[in-house]
């Protein structure tokens, strides 16, 4: 009997150590470690979906290097974290300003990353399958435009938008299966690729600076009236 309940407690041990080996960032809502807390191990590019965002301002960086950005998306300023505690994120400027993270390496490495999309709900139908950084521009050359309605993501973050050359409505998803895509890609998907893609990196830089040219262009309008 004693035996047997040694036994148990070192395999819940093992799954304990197995656990914080697989936790490589944690996020806490207070200075100091302090409040509530979440941790990651994968790329988040929201932290509004999980309840979290603008709330950091301490963290504890265990295993790699880790980007944070002050807007989703990895955008906005960002600051790459390595290994260490780190008890307040003032000095950085980023303190309850954290959007988005993720790992430094999984830039141009989503080796293994695979994604399934199904004409029908509940994974029913013909498929289109993604592996590894394969990256679709435009699924109008296909018999796949506009016809997926359920995913199943098996590694990795791969985005996926409503028109060609990843415009329109996007979504990310990570690692999962999505037996219903949301209302504004449900039959809708015409272009996407893993998260890390230098496809979707370029859109994301000309969508970023479109949006500073705007800006600068109602400042001038403001300031002329």
């Amino acid at each position: 009997m004693m035996k047997k309940a040694l036994r148990s407690l070192l395999l819940a041990c093992e799954l304990c150590l197995a656990g914080v080996a697989l936790a490589d960032v944690t996020f806490y809502e207070r200075e100091d470690f302090r409040g509530r807390s979440f941790t990651i191990a994968e790329p988040v590019a929201n932290f509004g979906r999980i309840g979290f965002n603008d709330r950091a301002s301490s963290v504890v960086v265990r295993s790699g290097s880790h980007l944070v950005c002050d807007d989703a998306g990895y955008r906005g300023r960002c600051v790459t974290l390595g290994p260490g505690n780190y008890r307040s994120l003032r000095a950085m400027g980023l303190n309850n300003r954290i959007s988005s993270s993720r790992p430094v390496h999984a830039r141009g490495r989503d080796t293994g990353s695979r994604a399934v999309l199904f004409e029908q709900p509940n994974f029913g139908g013909r498929r289109l399958v993604l592996r590894d950084n394969q990256t679709v521009r435009n699924l109008a050359g296909s018999s796949f435009n506009d016809r997926a309605s359920s995913l199943r993501v098996g590694h990795g973050s791969w985005t996926f938008c409503s028109h060609a050359d990843f415009q329109g409505v996007c979504h990310t998803f990570g690692p999962g299966a999505y037996p219903h895509l949301p209302r504004q890609l449900n039959n809708r998907i015409s272009s996407g690729g893993p998260e890390y893609s230098p496809e979707l990196e370029e859109h994301r830089q000309q969508a970023h600076e479109e949006e500073a040219r705007r800006r600068r262009q109602e400042s001038r309008r403001e300031s002329r009236d």
